[in-house]
């Protein structure tokens, strides 16, 4: 009898469970909290008891339900492969097909095609011979597919050396997307590489303020090919755009010239190519900018409207020597390291030096000190914070609307002065505008990570991912993501199957080296920091931080001391960073609370950036109901609750 009520009992539980998931299908942020909360227990309690009943973790029984009901849908043609997983709670299509794939053993494509052979298929048991008879017309169905799509094939073929050439996408929107690869420098003088890099980026700069353009790869994207062998259709396609501007630029005394080629990248066809020759003035410089911009919009039946006219006539110094110093100053900015932004400082300074109303320089200045006060042990974190403001509101007075402007303000205030409820509020009422550098959508990202909208931030990552897949970064917090929405190991996967890719890229190393260890992968873990170590020169306090845990998983007691002093170091000097933050999640790795809440305690006497990970940070998790973290946790005044320490 007890062993019956039991059974019920537990039918009854999947029964509620079950109905409170599918009544959620279309909440694309319905997860492990939201089904605790809806059933009405703690998601401890929940995992506890679906784990005992069917063997599988919250987060897989919703997902698989998911996946059924798309099957479902899949099978009745209800819908696009895309809609269908949408409308059953994927954020993302190909994440949908790749969870389809694992768990049917097909892809979803191939799902309507199953099912009309299923019914096709006789209901009683075949013999040998009526097997063998089976695969032979499986296989004569495949050479008939085979041959149509062959045929069709050659047909399109047909269709387009009868055609202009241009891609057959062109009336869809997705092609208002383009790359500029940087421009070759023609001058003959490896000396002005810095030109024609600012060339390239002032062009896409140009075109990024077409309202109408869907994307346009970031120079700091685009600047990865450069010497790229990639063929047009790979670069296309590791880009995610429609078209490719290629050139060169030619700087001979005071004249120059820069040719252009615009090319449709599926396709690898140039569809377009032009040459533009001025004096070195700016007023001319600027206008040749416009009209390459201007041209390839039309090119490309991208509408401009009268906003568009108005910001290509915009001459943002008449100063030539200023903006030589400007270009100087951005070329060493985009190499994007330590040495490299302390020689790019001057170099803005004396931009703005050459032309008071210059505001590019300024916003330059900004984003140094924002980024190596955030980042490298280059500043002060309160330092860089009250130079970048002073750099922004000089800025403010030229031109209060720049959109980096507002960016950069922004996301000063989060890092650097934990108003959370300022930026609340700007992310509300920003969240559909796109910076000039992205800086607001990765602050919106590392904002839902630090407050708990997860959900939010993959949908955003996943938007961003799609936008710039050459961002290795971008795929490193996503694995982030899922590690805080489902579980390590599918985080763990995530992250295996992109490393090959960024090896090379010292922000996914770092990240991956960091994330590694919180899903307790420490040998992938170890292996991203050796390959770190060995590449770059660059040691802000989280590489000592993770030197250090290394160093105690080996016993290696030297290794450890050296970390930690290195640490100590960076905080007696007051460096960027956050040194007293990463001390601290030392003594939590090796569980000693009462350094742990001194280093903490230290952490948020000095303001460190670090400290808005209060919340999210696995390794305070043991420490999440002490009176000395809600004390803290009180004093930062996050917007949203503490995790428990079962979350």
């Amino acid at each position: 009898m007890d062993n019956l009520e039991s059974q019920r009992d537990g039918e009854s539980f999947l029964l509620k469970l079950t109905e409170i998931i599918r009544n959620n299908f279309d909440n694309e942020q319905f997860g492990v909290k939201e089904a605790a909360r809806i059933f009405g227990v703690s998601r401890s309690h929940l995992h506890r008891r679906l784990k005992k009943l069917t063997g599988k973790s919250v987060s897989q029984f919703i997902r698989e339900l998911r996946l059924e009901k798309a099957m479902e849908l899949l099978q009745k043609d209800m819908a696009t492969v895309s809609e269908i997983a949408y409308s059953v709670g994927f954020h993302s299509p190909t994440y949908f097909n790749t969870c389809f794939k694992e768990h049917y053993g097909f892809t979803p494509g191939e799902a309507k095609i199953r099912e009309h052979l299923e019914l096709e298929r006789p209901k009683f048991k075949k013999t040998g011979k009526e097997k063998t008879m089976f695969k032979v017309v499986l296989g004569i169905l495949f050479l008939i597919i085979l041959f149509s799509y062959i045929n069709h094939r050659s047909i399109l073929s047909k269709l387009q050396k009868d055609t202009p050439s241009i891609s057959p996408l062109l009336s869809n929107d997705s092609t208002k997307s383009i790359a500029v690869l940087p421009f070759k420098n023609w001058s003959g003088d490896p000396e002005l590489e810095y030109i024609s890099d600012g060339m390239t980026d002032a062009v896409i700069s140009r075109i990024s303020e077409i309202k109408e353009m869907d994307r346009v790869v970031p120079f700091t994207s685009s600047v990865q090919f450069k010497n790229s062998e990639k063929s047009m259709p790979e670069l296309a396609k590791t880009l995610n755009v429609f078209y490719i501007l290629e050139g060169n630029f030619q700087k001979q005394g005071s004249q120059f010239k820069i040719n252009l080629r615009l090319n449709d990248g599926p396709l690898n066809k140039q569809i377009w190519s032009g040459s533009y020759s001025g004096e070195w003035k700016t007023n001319e410089i600027f206008e040749i900018q416009s009209k390459v911009a201007e041209n390839v919009a039309n090119i490309m039946n991208v509408k401009l409207t009268e906003r568009d006219y108005d910001a290509f006539t915009g001459i943002p110094t008449k100063s030539e020597e200023a903006y030589n110093y400007y270009l100087l100053a951005e070329y060493q900015n985009n190499k994007f390291n330590q040495t490299s932004f302390k020689n790019a400082i001057p170099l803005y300074e004396k931009a703005f030096a050459m032309d008071s109303t210059f505001v590019e320089p300024l916003l330059g200045l900004a984003d140094i000190y924002v980024t190596g006060g955030a980042v490298w042990g280059l500043y002060g974190e309160q330092e860089a914070w009250r130079n970048a403001k002073f750099y922004l509101q000089k800025a403010s007075a030229i031109d209060g609307e720049n959109v980096r402007l507002s960016d950069q303000l922004f996301v000063g205030k989060f890092y650097f002065e934990w108003d959370f409820e300022a930026v609340e509020q700007y992310i509300s009422d920003n969240y559909a505008h796109k910076g000039a550098d992205n800086w607001n959508e990765y602050l919106f990202v590392d904002y839902y990570i630090k407050t708990g909208k997860c959900a939010y931030a993959l949908s955003e990552l996943n938007k961003l991912i799609l936008e710039d897949p050459s961002f290795g970064w971008l795929f490193a917090i996503r694995a982030s993501v899922i590690f805080f929405l489902y579980s390590a190991a599918e985080a763990k996967k995530e992250l295996k199957h992109i490393d090959p890719l960024f090896l090379d890229d010292m922000f996914y190393l770092r990240e991956a080296a960091k994330w590694y260890y919180y899903f307790g992968a420490y040998e992938e873990s170890r292996l991203m920091l050796e390959k770190l170590m060995n590449s770059f020169p660059d040691r802000p306090p989280i590489v000592a931080w993770l030197n250090a845990v290394h160093f105690e998983m080996a016993n290696n007691r030297e290794g450890v001391q050296e970390s930690l002093s290195t640490l100590q170091k960076h905080y007696v000097k007051g460096s960027s960073g956050s040194p007293a933050w990463f001390m601290a999640l030392y003594y939590c790795h090796i569980q000693e609370d009462r350094e742990v809440f001194k280093w903490l305690q230290k952490s948020y006497d000095n303001h460190e950036v670090e400290m808005t990970w209060l919340r999210a940070e696995p390794l305070l998790a043991p420490y999440r109901q002490d009176p000395r973290y809600l004390d803290l946790y009180k004093k930062m005044k996050f917007p949203v609750p503490p995790l428990s320490s079962l979350d």
